[in-house]
């Protein structure tokens, strides 16, 4: 059985998202308790250390460029933080507090096409309410994305579970939303200095029997992927202007449920995130690669990263620059079980026959 090659031991509680960022150097990550770490990658050792940065758990990270790092909590907050570091500390400080309705469990999405880099988050569960932001220039716009379900009892609000957003021009953005009902929609969002229009693309009926739970795009190959709380991971054709066609391809996972898909372009590859705390590996036409067990409670992020070709900084000595050089490519699992294992993918794709 494979094992990672290191193990990130810092957070005491769930581990709930994790995030490569600026060319590798970091790795942030959020808990349960609401701590949220940045990590150097040189060191695999904490950079700065923010405890109760969310009154309550944190569900989302990312970043924007090399000194902003984004936070989402179940404190209903979005939090924009800067960040300072040099080579064996640093600081985060919080630069902007958002307000979100998302019942705490709809993680926003983000895009950055130039200088800009917006959020989508929602605004407004009940009224079916989403806004955009611009980190750049502060502009914030509502829109609407509501979808009503048709019940045994009535017709009903239907909650978004899930959501990715896609920066293709200046102005103009691809939302896609995956919701309770197991509905995707897609919507074209154009940004001007005083609205955001949403018109809604596309309206598709997955083959998921339960909520899906997270959404990804090939963008290559104009594929879109889903994976959900039942036992399937589905594969969608996507329109020249957005729009998701029915599925085309779909796999069973050995158990149900998955909390995060993620397509990486660099390797080719699909990762699944289960609760049945495996790593669920596939090929872009959704066959079955590999599975890695580690961890001993349920997955619940992932991410890669990028091999940035991008030197370090001159400062850094001539030792750490070679090993910089011929670093892996990792593969970071976030799980319940409060720990984060780090996997070189070359190990993963290629594992000499030894079984999962």
């Amino acid at each position: 059985m494979l094992q990672p090659d290191f193990v990130f031991r810092e957070h005491q509680a769930a581990v709930n998202c994790v995030h490569f960022f600026a060319d590798d150097l970091y790795l942030v990550s959020g808990d349960q308790s609401g701590l949220l770490i940045v990590w150097n990658m040189l060191l695999k050792r904490p950079l700065v250390q923010v405890a109760n940065a969310h009154s309550d758990a944190i569900i989302a990270v990312t970043n924007v460029g090399t000194d902003t790092v984004i936070s989402q909590g179940r404190d209903s907050k979005i939090k924009i933080w800067s960040l300072t570091a040099s080579e064996l500390s640093g600081d985060l400080m919080l630069a902007k507090s958002l307000s979100v309705d998302s019942l705490s469990f709809c993680q926003f999405a983000s895009a950055s096409i130039g200088p800009d880099t917006w959020i989508v988050a929602i605004e407004s569960v009940d009224s079916g309410n989403a806004y955009i932001y611009n980190v750049h220039n502060e502009a914030k716009h509502s829109f609407s994305i509501r979808h009503k379900s048709v019940m045994p009892m009535g017709t009903r609000e239907d909650s978004p579970m899930c959501l990715r957003l896609i920066a293709y021009e200046d102005n103009h953005l691809k939302l896609y939303v995956g919701y309770e009902s197991t509905i995707l929609q897609c919507f074209a969002l154009t940004v001007s200095e005083n609205e955001c229009i949403a018109k809604l693309v596309s309206s598709t009926t997955t083959p998921h029997k339960e909520p899906l739970m997270a959404v990804d795009i090939n963008y290559q190959d104009c594929r879109l992927y889903t994976c959900a709380a039942d036992n399937k991971v589905c594969c969608f054709v996507l329109e020249s202007n957005g729009a998701v066609r029915d599925s085309v391809a779909s796999v069973q996972l050995p158990n149900p449920g998955a909390s995060g898909i993620r397509y990486f372009g660099s390797c080719s590859l699909i990762a699944v995130a289960g609760w049945d705390y495996g790593v669920h590996l596939y090929t872009k036409s959704l066959e079955h690669i590999y599975t890695v067990r580690f961890h001993r409670a349920a997955l619940t992020a992932l991410s890669m990263s990028s091999q940035s070709a991008t030197p370090l900084p001159e400062t850094i000595d001539d030792i750490a620059q070679q090993r910089w050089g011929l670093r892996p490519q990792w593969l970071a699992v976030a799980s319940r079980d409060t720990r984060i294992s780090l996997w070189n993918i070359a190990n993963i794709v290629h594992p000499n026959d030894k079984s999962s």
